[in-house]
């Protein structure tokens, strides 16, 4: 096996002074994979205590995240999900102790929880369980065609977009102009929202989850992004009302998403609008994040290892286990937390309750002791149990069938078009601790020479 990444000019770390926690350094040189190895190596269950985080245990390797993935009777989700700046953990926490005030416990825990997500079992599994089986692979395979026209809708738009950068018609950047379109055309799809929505959804989205980078890089000063933001929340919030009230007067027949959560029961009772709201937020913006950075980072990794892309346009039989690699390569979900309810030993260590743990996925998807040659991209490896939806646990990612075939939809299109792109400028990455990714990526076209 081969392990660590290539060296970060010259730089010494250690383990009291690295940082995995900085954003700033995230947007500047990606992935802190430097600091990672070294944890791995020296430290993979740490106490990671910072002055720009409030603490927790750093777990890095493999082994460790599942073992903590798989023991959610232990390790709870409701009390910590994310790694946050700590200035932003202090909002969160004084906005959940108002609510809580205010409206007391129960109530509360519909405003500050966003969403089954940040619940624990047996709450947690039974909304889980409302949509599970629209994804489920036997029902991504009832879509898989619609899946693949629309992927070739999109791929053949941004194809012409490409060409047109050999006249200089305009710039052509992957992430706007094709990542983001078939996750979120998906998505809007199966929640039930019209087509002819779609244009205006896809701009209104765009702002509401968009990065404070990714709207600078629009061109945006913080003033203009705090307006837009605040903008685009109202739109949301009043479309998915109108959207939901249409829904109900026509007796929600379907099966589309909206449909089958209006139909729904819990405990005897029928969903109350609030949380019909947060389950519709939550599968779009997890529709959305993983495919759309898996998609740019893929493409990235097949132009950065032409190898391995000519490999692939010549054996398209390879999507599969390509898609799987590309998932492992770019590990899109930087971390999950989880946060201990008794005493738990751990790699010698003593995770006391009360205390956070951190899985950082992208170093367990490195890890030497999982994986043979992890900083190789290699399109054929086999197995390729990677931790790109999380660990093997409750909280496993709801729709990775979804993305799977997404992905693996969006690549058949581009293989005629990869050879023949090219980065056109470095890509801007995000400032972002929980979903690493690319939020612009400019390329352009370079015809290959006729033999």
């Amino acid at each position: 096996m081969t392990s660590g990444a290539p060296a970060r000019d010259g730089e010494a770390l250690h383990l009291n002074t690295l940082s995995i926690t900085d954003t700033q350094r995230y947007v500047e040189r990606g992935y802190p994979w430097a600091e990672w190895d070294l944890l791995r190596r020296e430290a993979p269950v740490y106490w990671y205590d910072r002055p720009d985080v409030d603490p927790f245990w750093a777990l890095t390797r493999y082994e460790d995240a599942l073992t903590v993935s798989k023991r959610s009777d232990i390790f709870i989700s409701s009390d910590r999900l994310r790694i946050f700046p700590r200035t932003q953990e202090e909002f969160s926490k004084r906005r959940k102790a108002e609510l809580i005030a205010r409206y007391g416990p129960e109530k509360a825990r519909r405003f500050y929880t966003l969403s089954f997500i940040d619940m624990d079992d047996p709450d947690h599994a039974a909304y889980r369980n409302l949509t599970n089986r629209s994804f489920t692979p036997r029902a991504m395979r009832m879509i898989e065609d619609h899946i693949a026209e629309l992927a070739e809708a999109y791929a053949s738009g941004f194809a012409k977009q490409l060409i047109n950068t050999v006249a200089e018609q305009g710039e052509c950047d992957f992430v706007h102009d094709l990542s983001v379109k078939l996750p979120m055309a998906a998505i809007f799809e199966m929640v039930g929202f019209p087509r002819d929505d779609w244009d205006e959804l896809f701009g209104i989205k765009e702002i509401e989850y968009g990065s404070d980078r990714e709207l600078a890089l629009a061109g945006l000063t913080p003033e203009e992004r705090d307006v837009e933001r605040r903008k685009a929340n109202r739109f949301s919030t009043q479309y998915l009302f109108d959207f939901v009230e249409a829904r109900k007067k026509a007796g929600a027949p379907s099966d589309c998403l909206a449909d089958v959560l209006l139909r729904a029961e819990l405990d005897g009772r029928k969903l109350e609008d609030d949380e019909i709201f947060s389950y519709i937020n939550l599968l779009i913006a997890g529709g959305l994040e993983t495919t759309r950075n898996a998609t740019t980072g893929g493409v990235l990794a097949l132009l950065e290892h032409p190898e391995e892309r000519d490999k692939l346009v010549a054996n398209p039989e390879l999507l599969r286990p390509a898609v799987e690699e590309i998932l492992r390569w770019t590990s899109p979900v930087i971390q999950f937390a989880r946060v201990a309810t008794e005493d738990f030993e751990l790699r010698g260590h003593t995770i006391r309750a009360g205390e956070t743990v951190a899985m950082w996925y992208p170093s367990t998807n490195r890890d030497e002791e999982a994986w043979d040659d992890p900083y190789r991209f290699d399109i054929t490896r086999d197995p390729n149990d990677h931790l790109a939806f999380g660990g093997f646990g409750a909280h496993f990612c709801l729709g990775a069938n979804l993305a799977r075939w997404e992905l693996r939809g969006i690549f058949k299109e581009l293989l005629p078009l990869l050879p023949e792109m090219e980065l056109d400028g470095p890509p801007f990455r995000q400032d972002s601790l929980h979903v690493g990714g690319i939020v612009k990526m400019p390329v352009r076209y370079r015809p290959v020479p006729a033999a």
